[in-house]
């Protein structure tokens, strides 16, 4: 009985990840890993590594939020993983107000904050990215709002 209603569960929960294929779902999860929209716990990130290597992914909501909204702007897991390389870089928060550093933190569990990187505020990168642009000057673009109009 209890094993129906788990399986009941997960699939519930896997649903969620849709239409994005469990492949992608796993390079997510991957990517996210080191960039978690918020830190759930130790014992979270160690179930999600762990789902990852056995081949599977998360289902936690808050991660599976920002996947569906950063590739609704454009990203992937492999731009999403090179944006949040780039953007980490600390001058970055130095020389830009409204690098979302500055912005307020998300708390996680344990009293962890998270940086909050909404997708939707640097929607232009990915398509400064395909355009040619090396990633630094993407970034840098989408944070001084020096972004052209990309539309065909």
């Amino acid at each position: 009985m209890s094993s129906h209603h788990d399986s009941d569960i997960l699939r519930k929960a896997q649903a969620k990840w849709e239409p994005i294929p469990p492949a992608r779902r796993r390079e997510w999860c991957r990517v996210l890993l080191d960039f978690p929209p918020i830190w759930l716990g130790t014992i979270p990130m160690i179930a999600t590594q762990t789902a990852v290597l056995d081949g599977g992914y998360t289902n936690i909501t808050d991660w599976i939020d920002l996947a569906h909204r950063a590739e609704a702007v454009g990203f992937t897991p492999h731009t999403w993983l090179i944006f949040r390389l780039e953007l980490d870089r600390d001058f970055l928060a130095l020389e830009f107000p409204n690098h979302p550093e500055h912005r307020p933190k998300r708390r996680g569990n344990g009293g962890h904050d998270t940086t909050i990187v909404d997708p939707e505020d640097f929607a232009a990168w990915p398509a400064l990215y395909a355009a040619g642009h090396r990633a630094s000057a993407a970034t840098r673009r989408v944070l001084s709002g020096d972004v052209p109009d990309l539309s065909p």
